[in-house]
């Protein structure tokens, strides 16, 4: 067997099947790995327990990839929950990644995701530290090697909460900052390094606690090495690849090199492409706009109500501004006037006053589902995409088969860069456009160009 061979048995992935749709993918490191755990964790417990620690190396040195298994798993099942493209969990070594697609809809998905892996190993933590206070008839064994890996989860879960990229923390610092702007923020040189600064401060911690608490020293040692050698486990590369100009998916830990997509804002309309894929048509805004939401009509309407509904059919939107205008002066918490006033103030062009309308309606009744479909493209037409897709998001999430939700989402993922999203919508659009055939044919030509 020459070299080439060899290298390949420690770089290729094994298949294991698939839970919930997620492919799991292991290699010859991991068996490798354990090995090595357990002769350490052997050799350590019988320093303290001479008869068990064989018994406890063994089980405690498969159960810390579990663990990290675990923990990776709960974030791509949910990001799977909100339809983001998931590749599949790799394990390397005694880590995991779990590479998911690079795409959220809003920042509320993003802090979900990343949030999950760490409540989900607090939970983990929490059933083994009430498991081992419950009065069973747990031999030493089972008992030591418990608590060994209770201890391991809570300093865990702690450490993926710091608050650098690429743990878990640092992905919510950056989300909670784009919640706070409504910009999506970009990874920076320094975050590039955050896996040697946490992985560094890592392993000085285990050198401080080594002689008083020798395993949770131990455990530390090994998340700090771990996170340290990511970029060369999971990249190639003792340093960081050059910094990306947007977020990117990776594991919390452990993670691979993504293909990376190019984004972009409208203005100086570039070519989109796609990891692996040849240079598409060029993207302009003009061929990717939203479909109007509608004005709304009540059943007993008063005069004003009525001269600003028909001024609105006739695109009269002047008109139809004042007269609902009106109805409010008489009546601030009509809700329909307040949609139709803001719909009117888009389509004349008067963004900020129809968002300030859409947003008022939606307080006084938050389930008025147009009028998600109004303060998305009340965002669409700031600029905003990223808003555009939450609150059409909000809208599929209470009529999943609002078929302008799906196009008008589309087409604002065109313009956030995200072609394939977009291309998902589109189709699932088309399905529900069956009896419109004007715009079949619209999204049959915005296909085409998005795939050809």
């Amino acid at each position: 067997m020459n070299t080439r061979r060899i290298l390949l048995l420690f770089i290729r992935q094994w298949p294991l099947g698939s839970i919930a749709g997620v492919p799991i993918q292991v290699d010859i490191s991991c068996v490798l790995s354990v090995l090595v755990w357990f002769y350490v964790l052997a050799r350590m417990s019988q320093d303290f327990n001479p008869r068990l620690g064989g018994a406890i190396g063994i089980i405690v040195s498969l159960a810390l990839p579990i663990s990290v298994f675990v923990h990776e798993l709960s974030r791509a099942l949910t990001a799977k929950h909100y339809q983001i493209p998931v590749e599949g969990v790799y394990c390397r070594g005694m880590g995991a990644m779990a590479k998911i697609g690079d795409q959220f809809a809003h920042p509320l998905q993003m802090l979900e995701v990343y949030f999950s892996g760490s409540l989900v190993t607090f939970i983990l933590y929490g059933v083994l530290n009430l498991l081992s206070t419950l009065p069973l008839n747990w031999g030493g064994t089972a008992l030591i090697s418990l608590n060994h890996i209770k201890e391991f989860n809570f300093a865990f879960a702690f450490f993926s909460l710091m608050p650098l990229i690429p743990l878990n923390g640092g992905y919510l610092f950056k989300g909670l900052r784009w919640e706070w702007t409504r910009k999506p923020m970009s990874l920076t040189r320094f975050d590039g390094y955050g896996a040697y600064i946490a992985g560094a401060g890592s392993l000085a911690l285990g050198m401080i606690w080594y002689g008083q608490k020798p395993f949770l020293s131990l455990w530390t040692f090994y998340l700090g090495i771990m996170t340290c050698l990511r970029h060369l486990l999971f990249e190639g590369s003792l340093l960081p690849l050059a910094p990306v100009l947007k977020m990117q998916q990776s594991g919390a830990r452990f993670s691979t090199p993504q293909p990376r997509q190019r984004t972009f804002q409208f203005g100086s309309m570039p070519s989109v492409t796609t990891a692996g894929s040849t240079p598409s048509q060029p993207i302009r805004a003009v061929d990717f706009s939203y479909l109007d939401a509608e004005f709304l009509s009540v059943a007993d309407p008063d005069q004003s109500f009525q001269e600003g509904m028909v001024a609105a059919v006739a695109m009269e939107l002047t008109r139809a501004i004042a007269a609902f205008s009106q109805v409010l002066s008489a009546d601030p918490d009509n809700y329909m006037a307040l949609h139709n006033r803001g719909n009117a103030y888009l389509q004349s062009g008067n963004k900020s006053a129809a968002l300030t309308d859409f947003q008022a309606a939606l307080r006084l009744q938050p389930d008025l589902l147009e009028t998600y479909l109004g303060k998305g493209n009340t965002y669409f037409a700031l600029g905003d995409f990223p808003g555009a897709i939450m609150e059409y998001f909000e809208l599929l999430s209470r009529d999943p088969d609002c078929a302008r939700a799906y196009f008008n989402r589309a087409s604002a993922q065109v313009r956030n860069g995200n072609r394939q999203l977009a291309i998902a919508d589109y189709q699932k659009a088309q399905t529900l456009f069956t009896d419109k055939a004007d715009l079949t044919h619209l999204i049959d030509e915005r296909l085409e160009r998005l795939t050809t």
